[in-house]
C-alpha cells in the first residue's frame, strides 16, 4: 500500500524523530563499524536538514534547466523523485532509492533521478502535493508517431512501498524501453535459428541476408544493455554525517562514559 508523505509547505512532524535517537543510530553504526562488525546502516525517519550526505550518492540530480532534456528523452525511461530535504520520509527511503539506482546501471536507457522541490521550481504542468512523489517518465517505442513530440509522455505514479524491490518491480513492469529491449532478444534468438537452419540446408543468399538482420539486432541490443566484467559486487554507501549529529553523537558517548565510571565507582 501507500506508504506516508510529507505535505509541501509544512513540517514533516509525524515523520521526525529527535536528535539524540539519531545520534544513537549513527554512534552504534560507528561502533559496530569500528568493531569490524557488518551492521547494515539504517536511516530512520527525520527531520533533520542536511545532517547526512553520501558523497558517492549514484542518483541523477535534476534542475529546473534540466528536467525537460532528461525526463522528457523518449529513448529513455526515467523515475523520478521528488523530495525535500526536510522531510523524514525522503530520508528514510535515500539508501533503497541509491540501490535501485545500482540495480539498473548496466541500462543505460533507465534512469533513476531526483529533484529538490524546494530548491528549484517545479517545470511547468509539474504539480507536488507531498513529499516523496514518485513518477515514471515512460521511453516511446521507435514506431511511435508521437516519438517526436516528447510534451506528450505521460507519467505513471508510483504509490507501492518504497523498497527497492517494489520500486525495481514497478520500474521494470513499466519501463518502455525494458520491453523493447526483450522483444530484441527474443527476435535474434529466432533469426539465430533461421540463420542455422539456413546454413544447414546450404540457403546461402537467405543465410547471408538473416546474418546481417541478427548483427544490427545484437547490435540494437548492445547499445542498451553494457557489460559490467567481473561478478557484480553489493555497493555500501558510507554516509557523512553532519555537525549537529556528530556533536549530539560526542555528548551522548561522554554521558554514557561518565554513567559508567559513576556506577563502578
Amino acid at each position: 500500500g501507500e506508504e506516508g508523505t510529507c505535505r509541501a509547505g509544512t513540517t514533516c512532524v509525524g515523520a521526525s524523530v529527535a536528535v539524540s535517537r539519531m545520534a544513537e543510530v549513527i554512534r552504534n553504526f560507528t561502533l559496530s563499524s569500528l568493531a569490524g562488525g557488518e551492521t547494515e546502516f539504517a536511516l530512520p525517519e527525520q527531520d533533520l536538514e542536511d545532517d547526512i550526505t553520501y558523497p558517492d550518492d549514484p542518483v541523477r540530480q535534476l534542475t529546473a534547466a534540466s528536467f525537460h532534456d532528461v525526463v522528457m528523452d523518449t529513448e529513455r525511461d526515467v523515475l523520478v523523485k521528488f523530495y525535500a530535504p526536510w522531510c523524514g520520509h525522503c530520508k528514510a527511503m535515500k539508501s533503497a532509492y541509491m540501490e535501485l539506482c545500482d540495480r539498473f546501471e548496466h541500462l543505460p536507457s533507465v534512469v533513476i533521478a531526483e529533484f529538490d522541490a524546494t530548491k528549484h521550481k517545479l517545470p511547468k504542468g509539474e504539480a507536488v502535493e507531498g513529499y516523496p512523489t514518485v513518477r515514471l517518465y515512460p521511453a516511446q517505442r521507435p514506431s511511435s508517431t508521437a516519438a517526436s513530440s516528447p510534451h506528450t509522455i505521460t507519467p505513471i505514479a508510483f504509490n507501492g512501498r518504497r523498497e527497492v524491490g517494489e520500486m525495481e518491480a514497478f520500474v521494470r513492469r513499466h519501463a518502455v524501453s525494458l520491453h523493447v529491449l526483450a522483444e530484441l532478444k527474443d527476435k535474434a534468438k529466432k533469426l539465430e535459428e533461421e540463420h542455422a537452419t539456413a546454413v544447414t540446408e546450404q540457403r546461402e543468399e537467405d543465410a547471408a541476408k538473416i546474418l546481417a538482420d541478427l548483427q544490427e539486432i545484437r547490435k540494437a541490443v548492445a547499445g542498451n544493455e553494457l557489460a559490467i566484467p567481473g561478478e557484480k559486487e553489493e555497493k555500501r554507501r558510507t554516509p557523512v554525517f553532519g555537525k549537529r549529529i556528530l556533536m549530539e553523537a560526542l555528548r551522548k558517548n561522554e554521558e554514557t562514559r561518565r554513567q559508567g565510571i559513576a556506577g563502578g565507582a
